[in-house]
């Protein structure tokens, strides 16, 4: 493959964005090395062990593990989705384009975002549906890889505050990425690379040394702008990404 090694400068960049929201290695890393011509399951493959590892480092550092009764359930029902829907997309070996529905809801939540008013609204729908929304969402990632886009407007209207957001997607991420890593094992294993595990310590060692940095320097308004554009560019790329 021509582009065989620049699986690793991929993950090395959105680990800094990763370390910044607890999610950038699977949502930006999935279309970029799709666009380098690695299939589905081996991206999952390399991608899976550094977004596992940068994941479990938040929650035990942000003592982001205890979680009420009400998210445990939504937590489940999620996994279902995400188990079911990969293990189809798995053992068929189907593609399906979400593209236009993920793009498309991100750029609707950036307008969220920007309209406190519009915000107040959508959030209340959110939290009152927010059983079937997330089943939407583990669906969506189970077959696209993409639940992030689904995951940062929820996260963002259930939690506030910064630190307690990114534990939210951490814990969602930690759980996605236990999920497809076990599922790969049991039904198509030689998609595990040992290239993907082997890049796992240096995105660790990007956490640390740039992006929790960052995250800690950032103050309430700056994260929120920068969460509110991390969830603009990520609807463009999607939107546009078969035209890149």
């Amino acid at each position: 493959m021509e582009h065989e090694y620049l699986f690793l400068p991929v993950i090395m960049l959105f680990s800094v964005v990763q370390s910044i929201f607890g999610m950038g290695i699977l949502v930006f890393g999935t279309p970029a090395l799709l666009l380098l011509g690695y299939d589905f399951s081996s991206v999952l493959g390399l991608l899976l062990p550094s977004s596992v590892l940068i994941s479990l480092t938040q929650l035990y550092t942000g003592r982001g593990w205890r979680v009420d009764r009400k998210e445990i359930l939504n937590m489940a029902l999620c996994a279902a989705a995400v188990i079911i829907f990969l293990s189809v997309i798995i053992t068929s070996g189907g593609k399906f384009n979400f593209d236009l529905v993920i793009g498309l809801v991100l750029i609707f939540s950036t307008v969220v975002r920007l309209s406190t008013n519009f915000r107040q609204f959508i959030s209340a729908r959110l939290i009152k549906y927010q059983r079937l929304y997330v089943l939407v969402m583990g669906a969506l990632h189970g077959v696209t890889n993409m639940g992030g886009a689904l995951l940062a407007l929820y996260a963002s209207t259930i939690q506030n505050e910064k630190t307690a957001i990114r534990a939210e997607v951490s814990r969602y991420y930690l759980m996605f990425g236990i999920i497809q890593l076990l599922t790969l094992t049991i039904l198509k294993p030689h998609s595990l690379s040992l290239s993907g595990f082997m890049a796992a310590p240096f995105a660790l060692f990007v956490y640390w040394g740039v992006g929790n940095v960052l995250f800690r320097r950032a103050s309430p308004s700056v994260y929120e702008g920068l969460l509110t554009a991390f969830i603009a560019v990520y609807g463009i790329l999607v939107l546009t990404k078969g035209y890149i």
